[in-house]
């Protein structure tokens, strides 16, 4: 089993949305200390969530790359990615799932390009 947690960054002073990744619990713990641990061996996918609400729970989407380009300068997700895991504050639920299971099936559900909880 795989804990699975949500890694948010946020900056006020530039937007009232919250940005977020998913990561592997341990394996995230382990890069904090050391970084030569592979990013993706962190993440679950490249991928930067927000929601409609522009908090860090409800229906999940793809933030624009305008937004992206506001709060963080750049839109390129890799690049957004990093930044939140170097940046970012752990929240929520850590929830197990197995390691065979699907990148998104941590409770969520993809319709058009939207992650729902």
């Amino acid at each position: 089993m795989v804990a699975t947690q949500k890694i948010v960054y946020s900056n006020p002073e530039k937007s009232d949305k919250e940005f977020f990744v998913y990561v592997h619990a341990d394996i995230y713990a382990d890069w904090k200390d050391d970084k030569s641990v592979p990013v993706t061996d962190v993440i679950q996918a490249y991928n930067v969530y927000t929601t409609h609400t522009g908090g860090n729970t409800g229906v999940v989407i793809a933030p624009t790359k305008s937004d992206l380009e506001k709060v963080f300068g750049f839109s390129h997700d890799a690049e957004v990615v990093e930044f939140i895991l170097n940046h970012g504050t752990a929240k929520g639920v850590a929830h197990s799932k197995t390691r065979g299971e699907s990148e998104h099936s941590h409770g969520s559900e993809v319709n058009n390009g939207e992650v729902k909880h």
